[in-house]
C-alpha cells in the first residue's frame, strides 16, 4: 500500500503524520483484540443458532447456560484446584447435560402439548429468571473469580494477548470446523437438516427426532458453557454474565442467518472486530456497543424490507 503523508500545523511546527500507518495499526489492533476478546461471543452464537435452526425457539434461557458454564468452571477450578485448561472438558460436558435436562424437563413436554411459539418464549424467559436466582442462591451475589495464575502474554501483530484469549479463539476455530463437518458432511448432519426442514417427513424416513434433538441441545449447551468459562476467566463470574451478552448473541444469529452456521461465525467475527475498533476510537465500550446494536437493527430492517418487496413480485 502506498503511504500518503499530510502536514498538520501544531505549536512545535509542522508534524508529519503517516495516515496509512495509523489506519493499518488500527486495523491490526482491532483484528487481534476483536477476534481474541470476543471469541466467546462467536462460540455462544454458534450454540444458540443450532437450537434456533432445529426448533425455531428463541431460547432466552440460553443466556443462563453461558452463566452456568462460568460458575461450573469456577467451582471445579476452586474446589479441585485444577488449572483452567483442565476444567474445560468437564465444564462443557456438564453444561451440555444441563441443557439436555432443561429440554427434556421443560421444552419437550411443552412442545408435546402443542404450546405456541410466543408461549415457548415466555417459558424460556421464566426459566432464565429461575436459573439466575438459583445461581445467586447457590453461589451468592458477590463477584466470583477463577483461581488461576496470571496468563502468559503472547504478542500478535504488536498486540499483547493472554494465552486464555488465544485458547478461546483456537476453540472457536476448532468447534467451527467440527460443526461445519458435522452438519454438512456427516450422516447426523443430514438428519439434523432433514429434521429442521420437516419433522414429520424426517420421522417417516426413519430418523429418530428425539435422539437428534437431544444431541443438538447437548452440543449447544456445551458451546454456551465453554463460552461462559472463557468470559468468566477473562473478567469475573456474576449472575448477569450471560444476560449481558444475550442481545449481541441474538443479533449475530439473526444477521448471520440461522440456517447458515458459517454466516453466524463470520458476522460474529466482524462484530467483534467492529466493537474493538470503535472502542479504540471512542474510548468507551458502551458507545461502541450502542452503535453496533443500531447497525444490526438497520441491517435487519433493510433485509426485512427486501424480503417483503420480493414477496410482492
Amino acid at each position: 500500500m502506498r503511504r500518503t503523508r499530510k502536514r498538520v500545523p501544531c505549536s512545535e511546527g509542522w508534524v508529519l503524520f503517516d495516515w496509512d500507518r495509523q489506519l493499518m495499526d488500527l486495523f491490526s489492533d482491532s483484528l487481534v483484540i476483536g477476534l481474541t476478546q470476543h471469541a466467546p461471543l462467536i462460540l455462544a452464537a454458534m450454540g444458540f443458532a443450532l437450537i434456533y435452526r432445529l426448533s425455531g425457539l428463541i431460547n432466552v434461557a440460553y443466556s443462563e447456560t453461558i452463566t452456568l458454564g462460568a460458575y461450573i468452571g469456577m467451582w471445579i477450578n476452586t474446589t479441585f484446584d485444577l488449572n483452567f485448561y483442565a476444567i474445560l472438558l468437564p465444564t462443557g460436558i456438564l453444561s451440555g447435560l444441563i441443557s439436555v435436562a432443561t429440554y427434556l424437563a421443560i421444552f419437550r413436554p411443552a412442545k408435546m402439548r402443542n404450546v405456541g411459539v410466543l408461549e415457548m418464549i415466555i417459558i424460556s424467559f421464566g426459566l432464565s429468571i429461575f436459573l439466575r436466582h438459583g445461581l445467586q442462591f447457590v453461589f451468592g451475589y458477590p463477584l466470583r473469580f477463577y483461581d488461576v495464575p496470571l496468563p502468559d502474554t503472547i504478542w500478535v501483530l504488536g498486540v499483547g494477548v493472554s494465552s486464555f484469549r488465544l485458547l478461546a479463539l483456537a476453540s472457536v476455530v476448532a468447534l467451527a470446523l467440527l460443526l461445519y463437518w458435522f452438519i454438512q458432511r456427516s450422516g447426523f448432519g443430514l438428519q439434523i437438516r432433514a429434521l429442521a426442514s420437516d419433522e414429520d417427513l424426517a420421522q417417516v424416513s426413519g430418523i429418530r427426532p428425539l435422539f437428534v434433538t437431544v444431541l443438538i441441545w447437548f452440543i449447544a449447551g456445551a458451546a454456551g458453557g465453554l463460552a461462559g468459562a472463557f468470559y468468566g476467566v477473562g473478567t469475573a463470574v456474576a449472575p448477569l454474565l450471560g444476560w449481558r451478552q444475550f442481545l449481541f448473541i441474538f443479533l449475530v444469529v439473526m444477521v448471520g442467518g440461522v440456517r447458515n452456521i458459517g454466516g453466524v461465525i463470520i458476522v460474529g467475527a466482524v462484530a467483534g472486530v467492529a466493537l474493538a475498533a470503535m472502542t479504540l476510537q471512542f474510548g468507551q465500550a458502551l458507545y461502541a456497543q450502542l452503535v453496533l446494536i443500531v447497525g444490526f437493527v438497520l441491517i435487519l430492517k433493510v433485509r426485512g424490507r427486501r424480503l417483503t418487496e420480493a414477496a410482492k413480485v
